[in-house]
């Protein structure tokens, strides 16, 4: 298999399978056909992953001719490099996650592995493009998918969440798509929308290029989500299935820091670079906003996605180091926001996974109503209190290394609000402890005491994502190089 044909199985794959299995395969074996199919997939990311890091960091792509009308030319223009591989990998894990976190789906179940299939080919498909019009094609292809995962499979206020998510997501996308249209116009006559083109050229703006800047910048903001664009975030992983919340934290959050890095921080570095006071700012008090919030909760899903408001604001504050002048405390803060995406996805997949089975088994998320899980559900406890502690930043795990890395590449040029950020790791401490404590420990209602803790099957996601997260904290490497690789187009 050539290494072209290997790229378009990646971001193709997922969504033809998912409307031929749909159609034709019988009901009953859905959930195995899509669950080898999820094993099939991390294989191709593996292995697209191993040729881009372990043979020479030479890019993948595929470029075509998809729409030329005049001067106007939009490429069929796909590339692997540093920056995107680790989460075409991310998204190879969390597919095979979601997938096991689908087994209890029992009603429509065509429908529903029909849009998660189709969510995961708009993910891949944002990652590995490399022209704003097909990127914003799999931008939007993936907003419909979720929204009726939402809508259809969730639970509480379903569809408000739904359509809250929608509604904040659409408003990001005409904001995101009028600066696409505005670096068009502006790329002096070129007519195109590739990219790498528009990465190297002197643009002739139309209108002041700080608000194209904050135009496509505020569009992924409403995605990563950044205070005060995140009031959708909490609904919408409270009330969507399992599976939906793995792919929510775990890729979809990402495309928003992905987006912000390839195209604002790749086409325009002279406006990031003059924002980035603003953007620490932003960071510092997302970090501190989100977990003090956090702290307040008392469902465990909630606890978790409003933690990861606070955990993204990390992201931020690692890419307002672009700054310094200073490249290497510019790569040590791009690179800790880049791994902060990989380890996020990792971290917060696990979670949301083992929230979701302890609320299949208890049909609660109360932490009041829960704890004493350690003398019954030892394997459930143990995988719950490595997550929570990486979460917080362990060292030993991934999270500690993004953090650290933030940390260096923005104390050197924002030593005030870098330090804010610094106390967001003493709150997460707070909330998790404190979550660990009462889930965990104490007395087991006896009302669950006949229940049993998670098999074997249900344990390979826990296996997969526990080696990584601990596997990136020993050995960052496996990451860092290839994500500073892809930063030098970047870091010029």
């Amino acid at each position: 298999m050539n290494n072209s044909t290997l790229l378009l199985m990646v971001v193709f794959l997922p969504g033809v399978a998912g409307i031929l299995g749909a159609v034709f395969l019988n009901t009953k074996l859905l959930h195995k056909f899509f669950l080898l199919l999820s094993y099939v997939i991390l294989f191709l990311c593996s292995l697209l992953y191993y040729k881009f890091a372990f043979l020479g960091y030479e890019p993948i792509s595929v470029i075509n001719d998809w729409i030329s009308i005049g001067n106007t030319k939009v490429d069929f223009y796909f590339k692997l490099d540093g920056l995107n591989a680790p989460l075409v990998l991310l998204g190879g894990i969390l597919t095979v996650v979601a997938v096991h976190a689908s087994n209890n789906i029992k009603d429509r179940q065509k429908e529903y592995y029909l849009w998660m299939f189709l969510l995961i080919t708009g993910v891949f498909g944002v990652f590995l493009s490399f022209d704003l019009i097909l990127f914003f094609f799999f931008f939007e292809l993936e907003i419909i998918p979720l929204f009726f995962l939402i809508s259809i499979w969730g639970s509480g206020r379903k569809e408000y969440s739904a359509m809250k998510f929608l509604l904040f997501t659409l408003s990001g996308s005409a904001m995101m798509i009028i600066g696409f249209l505005c670096l068009y116009f502006s790329s002096s006559g070129s007519g195109t929308f590739n990219i790498d083109e528009l990465s190297v050229m002197e643009f002739d703006w139309i209108m002041p290029s700080t608000w194209v800047f904050l135009l496509i910048f505020i569009g992924f903001s409403i995605k990563l989500p950044m205070w005060p664009l995140h009031g959708w975030l909490p609904d919408a992983h409270t009330d969507a299935p399992t599976a939906a919340s793995v792919l929510l934290a775990g890729l979809l959050l990402k495309m928003g820091g992905y987006g912000i890095l390839r195209i604002c921080y790749s086409i325009m570095p002279s406006e990031a670079i003059q924002l980035s006071t603003i953007i620490s700012i932003l960071g510092a008090i997302s970090v501190i906003y989100g977990a003090l919030l956090t702290l307040k909760q008392t469902d465990l899903k909630r606890i978790v996605a409003f933690s990861s408001v606070s955990h993204m604001g990390y992201i931020l504050v690692g890419l307002s180091a672009f700054a310094s002048d200073d490249k290497m405390i510019q790569k040590l803060g791009l690179s800790g926001a880049s791994f902060q995406m990989v380890s996020h996805g990792l971290i917060t997949g696990l979670l949301f996974y083992l929230v979701g089975i302890i609320y299949e088994k208890f049909k609660t998320r109360e932490v009041e109503n829960l704890g004493g899980l350690a003398s019954k559900f030892k394997f459930t406890s143990i995988a719950l209190a490595i997550s929570g502690m990486a979460s917080l930043g362990l060292p030993g795990t991934s999270g500690f290394v993004s953090e650290l890395m933030i940390f260096m590449g923005g104390f050197s040029q924002f030593s005030i609000t870098t330090s804010i950020s610094v106390f967001g790791v003493v709150l997460a401490a707070g909330y998790i402890l404190w979550m660990l404590q009462r889930v965990i420990y104490g007395e087991l209602n006896p009302k669950f005491s006949k229940l049993n803790d998670i098999n074997l099957i249900e344990k390979i996601p826990v296996f997969i994502l526990l080696i990584s997260i601990i596997f990136l904290g020993i050995y960052p490497k496996f990451v860092t190089d290839v994500l500073n690789i892809g930063l030098t187009t970047i870091i010029k």
